[in-house]
């Protein structure tokens, strides 16, 4: 598994990538180029660079030492827990999706909690209520048939 890039990491590549040159020459993130600022710029016309060649190849060098550094704690935290990355791995083969109560069963709860509630929490907590606004209106109540015929799901034919 270690040591062999496919070709399915590409867009993973394209991304760091991406996120790098951001870090580096567009948010001001590297000591080396410095609080500067080089947006890519969206004008097809426009063909020439707005810094020179020599603050290009410090970008391209910083990028480069980001991104293999990066990839080097990767490996290094996916050797450290080799144990839980082969378990997700063959629970992955099992389901294909895997869900927050699958990792937690694996991982174990994260070791640090936040006082706040996490956008994920929110997001469960609403269906939570619903599903509890739905059972108070239904539970010891007679529905009334109104006539209506229930929903059922279209099948598409084959």
């Amino acid at each position: 598994m270690l040591g062999k890039i496919s070709t399915g990491a590409q867009i993973d590549l394209e991304k760091v990538t991406k996120m790098s040159y951001a870090q580096v020459a567009v948010y001001g993130f590297s000591d080396k180029v410095g609080l500067l600022s080089f947006p890519q710029r969206d004008d097809a016309f426009e063909m020439a660079k707005p810094y020179s060649s020599k603050t290009g190849a410090i970008i391209d060098s910083e990028v480069r030492e980001w991104v293999s550094k990066a990839y080097e704690r990767t490996v290094q935290l996916i050797e450290e827990h080799k144990e839980h990355v082969a378990q997700i791995a063959e629970l992955l083969l099992e389901k294909e999706v895997l869900h927050q109560e699958d990792l937690v069963q694996i991982l174990g709860e994260r070791p640090f909690k936040s006082s706040e509630l996490t956008n994920y929490d929110r997001f469960k907590q609403g269906f939570q209520e619903k599903d509890k606004e739905s059972k108070d209106t239904t539970e010891g109540k007679i529905v009334e048939d109104d006539g209506s015929t229930p929903l059922e799901p279209e099948v598409a034919p084959a």
